[in-house]
């Protein structure tokens, strides 16, 4: 009797390894790959003909929008996997589902998948996953092949530490000064100046921090003086030229993160480290630094 399992979701590499274990532990003699819906006609041809060998077979159907006729001789697997859009098939003896990880600073689903990679090739990774994270973003083929090279340098059972990762670590993601800030809203100080630090290993990149911390903390400040004079949502959504949700995002993870007194006091500072930088100052580097922890700890002491 043949088995029939679904997959589908956003996360391509996790759909892929499931579809591959499927295929693995089903202990099938031999394994068919086809692209839909090129290779339609070839799987219908190769899956209703009668295996010479006897053996269980597995068939993999890469970008499925409907469930194939399925053959009905044989013990064989057919593993459907689809994209964002699960299929619905009543013979289906499994449907696997693999949504895209989240990244916010307060639910970092990608970080925890780290950690849960590690401990399948039994290394722990909690001193390393966030660095991970800097470096290869929310792409699970790069995190993937990051943790490989640990797994294989270290001995079994090793906490990985920042240390035997550095040498091993390949930077390739593509960050901005947004994620310092999303950092430091989320009072991330650590997270914010890795960020940081890697910006400024490419360049100098002095300017464009400040001029985007300066966006942001004077639209916080009129963020929170609309919400003290009460304005509606979407009078104050407009008036910051943003959309409505994404306004009431904001109300939900950054209100009050910040006095108006301590916002007043972010934005002269930064004012001032402009004029600095534009004057080629040498201490702006670690004022701009300083300005980073100080936000993104106070932020994390109101969380708290």
């Amino acid at each position: 009797m043949t088995t029939l399992v679904l997959i589908s979701g956003e996360e391509e590499f996790l759909m892929e390894r499931a579809a591959r274990e499927e295929a693995v532990h089903s202990l099938a003699s031999e394994a068919s790959e086809y692209r839909l819906p090129g290779q339609l006609e070839d799987f219908l041809f190769e899956s209703q003909a009668f295996p010479l060998s006897g053996g269980r077979r597995a068939f993999i159907l890469w970008g499925a929008k409907e469930v194939p006729p399925i053959p009905s001789v044989g013990d064989d697997l057919v593993i459907v996997v689809s994209g964002k859009k699960p299929l619905q098939d009543k013979r289906a003896a499994r449907s696997l589902k693999f949504p895209k990880l989240k990244a916010y600073p307060d639910n970092n689903e990608v970080v925890r998948w780290v950690l849960k990679e590690g401990e399948r090739l039994n290394i722990d990774l909690s001193r390393v996953a966030g660095a991970l994270f800097v470096n290869s973003g929310s792409c699970l083929r790069k995190l993937s092949t990051e943790i490989e090279k640990f797994s294989a340098a270290v001995p079994q059972g090793t906490v990985v530490s920042p240390e035997d990762a550095r040498p091993l670590m390949c930077f390739s993601a593509d960050i901005s000064p947004k994620d310092i800030i999303e950092s430091i809203c989320g009072g991330q100080t650590v997270r914010a100046l890795a960020f940081y630090d890697r910006l400024q290993e490419r360049g100098d990149e002095t300017g464009w921090i400040i001029a985007y911390m300066q966006r942001h903390v004077l639209q916080q400040l009129r963020f929170e003086l609309l919400h003290e004079h009460r304005v509606s949502d979407e009078d104050a959504a407009a008036s910051l030229g943003v959309p409505l949700f994404v306004f009431r995002k904001m109300q939900l993870s950054r209100r009050g993160l910040w006095s108006g007194g301590s916002l007043r006091a972010s934005l002269d500072t930064l004012c001032d480290l402009d004029v600095a930088h534009k004057r080629g100052e040498t201490f702006v580097r670690f004022g701009l630094e300083s300005e980073v922890v100080r936000l993104s700890e106070e932020a994390r002491d109101v969380k708290r």
